[in-house]
C-alpha cells in the first residue's frame, strides 16, 4: 500500500473513530509540509468555537478563548458572506484572507501565533454552514519558510477525501449517538429487555434480564434461545416468538404469562417486531423486542413525579404515597400522627391538583406514571 492509500485509508477511518482525527491531522501535515495543526468549527462574527489540537501545545486553547478569538484575523470578518464569495477557497494559506504584511502587523500573529512558532499557515475547509467555518489549519515555523504552490497542491489532493470523511463522521455521530441513548435508556429499564435476532437468538439483554432470566422465574436460555422452564407454556412461547419473526404480512407481537415455579406471581412478557431493512444489504434484517415485567416486584412509587406535575406540597405527596401502598386515610392519619380532619384536607387537595375525584381514580393515575 502506497503512503497516499495508507493515509487516505486513515482518513476514512476517523470518520468512524474520531479519536483518529489527531493522528489524520499529523499524517497529513506531513504530506503537505506542516507542523502542528488544529480542527476547528469557530464562529467567523467573533471567533469563538471549538477546537482539536495535533502536535500544538494544548495552553494555546485557554489563551485563545481567553483572548484571541475576536482578534483571529484569519477567521473573523466583517461580513460573514465573505466566506460565500470566495475569500476563504478550500484549500489557502494566510496570503488568502489579508496581505502578508498585514498579518504580521496584527496581533494575533504576533501575540499569538508567533510565540508558537507559527510563521505560515494553510488550511483545508471542511465545512461552512450558517456562520461557523469548521477547518484544518497546519502551521509552519519560519525556519521552514512559507508553504508554497507545492504544499498547496498536496492539500488540494486529499481536501476531497477529508471533506468526505468529516461529513460521514458528523451524520455518524448524531446516528450512534442516538443509538448509545437508546441503548442507555434500555439499561435503565424498570423492565426486562431483550432483542433476539431472525433466527431467535438473544443478541442483547439489559441488566434487568439478565439476572431474571435463569433466577428459577420461568425463563432460561438454552443455547442462547429463550425458554420457558415450564414444558407446558414452552410451545405457547415459541410460537409467539415465532409469529413476531416471520418475513410476511402475519408477522405480530403479542403478550402471555410465564408461570413461576416458585409459586409466585407469574412473569408478564411481551413481544414487539422490530422492522428490518427493506435492502438488507444497508442494514439490519429485523428481529423481536421481548420486555418481561415481573408482577412479584414491588412497583416504585411515583410520589415524587406526582408532586412535580401537578405541585403537591411534600406533605400531599407523602399522604398520596401512603394511599399508594394501600393504606386507609384513618391509617394514614395514624401513620403520621395527625387527625383525620386533616388528612381528608390534604387528600381534597391531591384530588383538586391532580383532577381525580377519588381515592381509585388516585391510584390508577399514580399507576400510570410508575408503568
Amino acid at each position: 500500500m502506497s503512503g497516499e492509500e495508507d493515509i487516505i485509508d486513515l482518513i476514512y477511518g476517523a470518520a468512524l473513530d474520531p479519536s483518529l482525527w489527531t493522528t489524520v491531522m499529523a499524517r497529513v501535515g506531513d504530506s503537505v509540509g506542516g507542523e502542528g495543526a488544529v480542527l476547528s468549527r469557530l464562529s467567523v462574527v467573533d471567533g469563538s468555537g471549538d477546537a482539536l489540537l495535533a502536535r500544538a501545545d494544548p495552553g494555546s486553547l485557554k489563551a485563545y478563548a481567553e483572548h484571541f478569538e475576536r482578534k483571529n484575523v484569519l477567521t473573523v470578518v466583517e461580513n460573514p458572506a465573505d466566506y460565500r464569495n470566495g475569500r476563504s477557497p478550500g484549500v489557502a494559506t494566510d496570503e488568502a484572507a489579508l496581505p502578508r504584511e498585514a498579518f504580521e502587523r496584527s496581533e494575533y500573529y504576533n501575540d499569538f501565533l508567533k510565540p508558537q512558532d507559527i510563521f505560515s499557515a494553510l488550511w483545508v475547509r471542511l465545512e461552512l454552514a450558517d456562520r461557523e467555518v469548521t477547518t484544518i489549519t497546519w502551521g509552519r515555523s519560519e525556519r521552514r519558510g512559507r508553504f508554497d504552490a507545492e504544499h498547496l497542491e498536496a492539500a488540494t489532493a486529499l481536501k476531497p477525501h477529508l471533506v468526505r470523511a468529516y461529513k460521514m463522521g458528523r451524520n455518524l455521530s448524531g446516528r450512534l449517538g442516538l443509538a448509545h441513548d437508546l441503548v442507555q435508556a434500555v439499561e435503565a429499564s424498570p423492565h426486562a429487555v431483550m432483542v433476539l435476532d431472525v433466527t431467535g437468538r438473544v443478541i442483547h439483554a439489559n441488566a434487568r434480564a439478565s439476572s431474571l432470566v435463569g433466577a428459577g422465574r420461568g425463563l432460561s436460555l438454552v443455547a442462547g434461545r429463550l425458554v420457558a422452564s415450564h414444558a407446558d407454556t414452552n410451545p405457547a412461547l415459541q410460537k409467539l416468538i415465532a409469529s413476531g419473526l416471520r418475513d410476511d404480512a402475519g408477522r405480530s407481537g403479542g403478550a402471555m404469562a410465564i408461570p413461576s415455579p416458585l409459586g409466585r406471581l407469574p412473569l408478564a412478557l411481551r413481544t414487539s417486531p422490530i422492522p428490518g431493512s427493506g435492502m438488507p444489504i444497508f442494514g439490519a434484517p429485523g428481529g423481536l423486542l421481548v420486555t418481561v415485567t415481573d408482577l412479584d416486584r414491588q412497583l416504585r412509587s411515583p410520589a415524587d413525579e406526582l408532586r412535580l406535575l401537578f405541585g403537591l406540597t411534600p406533605a400531599e405527596a407523602r399522604l398520596a404515597d401512603a394511599i399508594f401502598d394501600g393504606l386507609s386515610l384513618p391509617e394514614a392519619a395514624d401513620r403520621f400522627g395527625l387527625s383525620l380532619h386533616t388528612v381528608r384536607f390534604q387528600i381534597a387537595r391531591v384530588f383538586e391538583k391532580s383532577g381525580v375525584a377519588r381515592q381509585t381514580d388516585l391510584v390508577k393515575l399514580m399507576m400510570r406514571l410508575a408503568g
